[in-house]
């Protein structure tokens, strides 16, 4: 099925059940989030509206907020947020991203997803409901692990969007839905019933997720998909090809086609069973038809007949729809150490998360306080209020400051050196230093030398992530060595950055430490890194390079330099002037055992 396709009966499906609200779509480009939104609310009746959430909203902006009053009155009054859905129809909620939503958007998801009935008492406002909206995520597949797992189990329909690419202004990202899909989808809103669960079915359903191996929201998502289906198609009751059909449509399963001989017509298979002998018996190897069908294992024809081969599911990276399964949880826990005091002035640093009261007159939000102003105003001056020439009222209660992102002042900087490593497990000589990193929260600077498919051969290829979770540090550990050694380009790099981040703009970080891996044979010139142009004779230039960046580094404040030995080398003595240059410890990998012990 093709992914758009795909992507069109899966909304229809979620249009028809509302207990198939959450939607997430895996690898989905985030800016055809706000299409595939408002295709999905043309698809439900009536005037449905579709709502974009701001991943940094808050609880303010998305249950009760204030807007200035019509009819010419003046002042604010409060009004129901997006999801605040007691006195409106059930809408479409998109978050382009769900690995990036805020605190407020994933506590408001778990609360009304497939909640029986929710509750709001807030802000003066007060309302019941039955949670009816439908919620249309993205999600990167390799991000997964840094989103709840309570908040992903909400989710009951999972859709692979990988390849789903903008089209041009003059044509629909999906094609209009069919006459029948909006009738039905019409019916199944004016109560009509949903069609039977056979227990066949429900065997099959059984079959392809076990309930003691993957819970019970798993398999009632699949039962409910295949409900769903099988009232899109018109049938009375969910048979076991529907609960296939889901299972395709989800990444379950896999489409087989197995190739007809000459001479005889083509016909699909049936889903049941057929006794043999009559009109129903079983094809014989070498009378298989030109047929799809959805199977955990693939069957291949050949000259010596069908022989069983593992499937190709939509997700060969991943466990199907559910990629939390085999990815690590990326999501900090609680840290072991305390966080260290930071001056009034750091704490300004980091990305504005949301908003808080105010204890100081420092990095106010302007607009969350006159919003919390515009609450109080009828109380504070009910003689005037009504005045078109009103003011607003504010008093120190109504401050409201910028919450902002956590910031470490601590920074690891990791300089490898691929070309040093062959032979040697790096891991236990690194482990100490990534376990401090880890439990300080530091943020993470790692610099490639003489990495295969890193970067151009003969530069140094960097990235810096907020902590040691981020899945692009497991993938630099594991990368094979290259040939070239631009060693001096790395600790350029290096250079560069702790100078950045301990001197320039107000410097956050009060701590930082370079972590060297090498063996200290530098083949690269510093200029030849610069114009990746290979230089005609280098001699001794790329280590001299490395010897003159090494002392630049040394003269840097609040930077510790630790040099990681690989163990017994050829022109072992180069590493023990690059540490000398670099005023810095020693660590060798063939003593880590002795020291351990």
């Amino acid at each position: 099925m093709e992914v758009r396709e795909r992507l069109a009966t899966a909304l229809a499906c979620a249009a028809v059940d509302s207990a198939l609200a959450g939607i997430l779509l895996l690898d989905l480009d985030p800016a055809l989030a706000a299409p595939l939104g408002q295709w999905l609310a043309e698809l439900l009746p009536g005037r449905t509206r579709s709502t974009v959430l701001s991943s940094e909203g808050t609880d303010d902006d998305l249950w009760v907020t204030m807007r200035p009053a019509s009819d010419g009155d003046a002042g604010f009054r409060p009004v129901p947020g997006p999801l605040h859905a007691a006195s409106r129809r059930p809408a479409v909620l998109v978050v382009p991203d769900l690995s990036r939503a805020g605190l407020a958007i994933s506590r408001a998801a778990v609360t009304t997803l497939a909640a029986a009935v929710a509750h709001l008492e807030r802000d003066g406002q007060q309302g019941a409901w039955v949670p009816a909206d439908r919620w249309l995520t993205g999600c990167p597949t390799d991000r997964t692990g840094r989103v709840s797992r309570h908040l992903l189990d909400r989710f009951a329909l999972r859709i692979d969007a990988a390849g789903l690419k903008p089209e041009p202004p003059d044509r629909d990202l999906l094609k209009e839905p069919p006459m029948s899909w909006r009738q039905a989808v019409g019916a199944a809103h004016e109560n009509k019933p949903l069609p039977q669960f056979s227990a066949a079915a429900a065997d099959r359903v059984l079959e392809l997720l076990p309930a003691a191996r993957s819970g019970t929201r798993r398999d009632l998502s699949l039962a409910r998909t295949a409900r769903a289906l099988a009232y899109l198609a018109g049938d009375d009751s969910a048979e076991a090809r529907h609960v296939d059909e889901a299972a395709s449509l989800t990444g379950l399963l896999s489409p087989v086609t197995a190739p007809a001989p000459a001479g005889r017509e083509a016909r699909p298979p049936s889903p049941e069973p057929r006794s043999e002998g009559g009109e129903g018996g079983e094809d014989t190897p070498g009378e298989l038809a030109t047929s799809t069908a959805l199977v955990p294992h693939q069957v291949r024809v050949g000259d010596e007949g069908p022989t069983a081969v593992p499937s190709q599911p939509l997700f060969p990276d991943a466990a199907g729809p559910y990629p939390e399964d085999t990815l690590a949880d990326e999501r900090e826990v609680a840290p072991l150490l305390p966080p260290r005091h930071r001056s009034a002035v750091k704490t300004l640093r980091g990305h504005p998360i949301g908003t808080t009261t105010a204890t100081t007159t420092r990095d106010l939000s302007l607009t969350a306080t006159a919003r919390e102003a515009a609450k109080h105003q009828v109380m504070r001056c009910p003689s005037h209020y009504a005045d078109g020439s009103h003011p607003l009222h504010l008093t120190a209660a109504d401050l409201r400051a910028h919450r902002r992102a956590a910031e470490s002042s601590r920074l690891l900087v990791l300089l490898l050196d691929h070309t040093s490593r062959r032979g040697i497990d790096w891991y236990p000589l690194l482990s100490p230093y990534l376990s401090g990193a880890y439990v300080s929260r530091s943020r993470v600077a790692l610099i490639e030398v003489g990495a295969d498919e890193a970067g151009p051969e003969l530069a140094a290829s960097m990235f810096v992530c907020r902590s040691l979770l981020d899945p692009r540090i497991v993938r630099a550990l594991n990368r094979s060595p290259g040939r070239a050694t631009p060693l001096a380009h790395g600790l350029h790099v290096a250079g560069s950055l702790l100078r950045h981040e301990t001197q320039h703009g107000g410097a956050f970080v009060d701590e930082a430490l370079l972590l060297v891996f090498t063996d200290g044979r530098a083949n690269v010139p510093l200029d030849a890194s610069r114009s990746l142009r290979t230089p005609a004779a280098v001699g001794d230039r790329g280590v001299q390079d490395a010897l003159e960046q090494a002392q630049r580094i040394a003269r840097l404040p609040r930077v510790r330099c630790v040099v990681l030995h690989p163990g017994a080398r050829p022109l072992e003595h180069l590493v023990a002037q690059l540490a000398d240059a670099l005023g810095a410890d020693v660590s060798r990998a063939d003593q880590v055992e002795t020291d351990v012990v």
